[in-house]
């Protein structure tokens, strides 16, 4: 199912760095079309020094023969260098597949797992410029020349950007997921307390009308949380409880069903599929998938029929796709730099109801349609499966489909809803009230 990329040599010269690459798109905010569209890329523009050269075919478009690393070409394509968390920068490029990538700024080394031809480094630079030695190992053997080039790093403008953490092996973290691994935005016992007793008249609200319904929350850990050795050793990852276990806690104490999946999370953060998207803050579709049967095994308790569909019942397509927030927060060109990651769909036709609803704007693209952001009301026509209301943020996206299938009648909230509307369930008696969250949004939880 893997393809990989072509490699691109790149001169030892400064002026000869070679700066091209194609692509198409990302993951909410939607920025599609504010950034540079495929063609030459500035060298101003992408934070490198050197002569722009014309760009070369999408590596999506060619054909799986001529997509195969050239084992002759030794070089490396430097794309981007921007500021992601002064006095780091990003540099995103691509490389042979299978190499490991080695760069060096002040001192300050970092290396980088190729991820289907595509590697990252986070470099040190306490000016404006800085000249950054870089080169790539395959099989622990040194291919072609080290080189040294002058990088100018992008400062992406913090108006309109959210500050980026650059981990090991092609991987990106939002800055805000911090509080959450340095334990630092722990909450008060007078607020947890008023979480659980929130929750706890939520849960007898629901159990008023059917002593059988749950109020669940699915909250999606933050990557950092699930791959903490990936985040750089500057940040402090200390033991104890985190905010997220303090929450769940609050929440179980309240009544409320909380269904964790770090344990199913850790069991399949190394499967071939991932767990989240390299360049984009939000999980990817196998690890929604993931989450989803942990929910719907729960569920299946009381409802046989609502049990999580396998695996095998989705044809998971592998290809380039579109990057996403991370690359746009980083003022980076989404049509340039790709996320090689896995589609799915379902293999059997879906019910027209939630087949009608396009979870992304296109085919080629993991950027969410403004139709899954709309509160929606999605009936399947089963009588024997169980209703649901969902209060949901942006995660909800790689659920929208498989999750109303195992329901009757599932509404969805508009994203970022997350009032509790007694009107409205007492009218519509869900037999669940389920919430979708990332950790690192769990200030709605504890607020609202």
């Amino acid at each position: 199912m893997k393809r990989s990329l072509v490699c691109i040599l790149v001169s030892a010269l400064i002026a000869a760095v070679l700066v091209s690459c194609a692509g198409t798109g990302s993951q909410s905010p939607d920025p599609a079309g504010s950034l540079d569209p495929a063609g030459s890329l500035d060298p101003a523009e992408s934070g490198i020094a050197g002569e722009s050269r014309q760009e070369d075919p999408d590596p999506a478009s060619l054909p799986a023969e001529e997509s195969k690393p050239d084992e002759n070409l030794s070089g490396l394509e430097i794309m981007y260098c921007s500021f992601s968390e002064k006095p780091y920068f990003a540099m995103v490029g691509r490389c042979a597949e299978g190499a490991t990538v080695f760069g060096e700024s002040e001192g300050f080394g970092f290396s980088s797992l190729s991820w289907h031809g595509w590697f990252s480094l986070r470099l040190k630079c306490s000016g404006s410029k800085t000249d950054v030695t870089v080169y790539q190992q395959v099989d622990g053997k040194t291919v072609g020349e080290p080189y040294v080039f002058e990088a100018k790093p992008k400062t992406p403008d913090p108006n309109e950007m959210w500050p980026i953490v650059t981990g090991g092996d092609f991987r990106f973290f939002f800055q805000k997921m911090l509080p959450d691994l340095n334990k630092t935005n722990l909450p008060s016992e007078g607020k947890l307390n008023a979480l659980t007793t929130r929750v706890t008249n939520r849960v007898n609200a629901i159990k008023s009308y059917n002593p059988e319904a749950e109020v669940i929350y699915l909250i999606a850990p933050s990557a950092m949380t699930v791959f903490p050795e990936l985040v750089p050793d500057i940040y402090d990852n200390p033991d104890g409880e985190s905010r997220l276990d303090k929450v769940i806690n609050a929440l179980r104490s309240g009544g409320a069903t909380v269904i964790d999946v770090r344990d199913a999370f850790a069991e399949h953060k190394n499967d071939e599929m991932p767990l989240y998207y390299y360049l984009d803050s939000h999980w990817s579709d196998y690890g929604a998938f993931v989450a989803y049967t942990e929910l719907f095994e729960h569920i299946a308790q009381k409802y046989p029929a609502a049990a999580p569909r396998p695996a095998e019942d989705f044809d998971w397509h592998a290809d380039f796709y579109d990057s996403g927030d991370m690359t746009y927060y980083l003022a980076m060109s989404q049509t340039k730099v790709k996320e090689f990651c896995y589609y799915r769909t379902f293999k059997a036709d879906a019910p027209a109801a939630i087949a009608s609803v396009p979870r992304y704007r296109r085919a080629t693209s993991l950027t969410y349609s403004d139709d899954v952001t709309r509160q929606n009301v999605i009936n399947t026509g089963r009588s024997e499966l169980p209703s649901a209301l969902i209060l949901r943020d942006s995660y909800s996206t790689q659920l929208y489909d498989i999750l109303a299938e195992r329901f009757n009648v599932t509404h969805y909230m508009g994203m970022w809803d997350y009032n509790w509307n007694n009107n409205l369930i007492s009218s519509e008696k869900p037999d669940y009230v389920i919430y979708v969250i990332a950790e690192w949004n769990a200030d709605s939880i504890i607020n609202g």
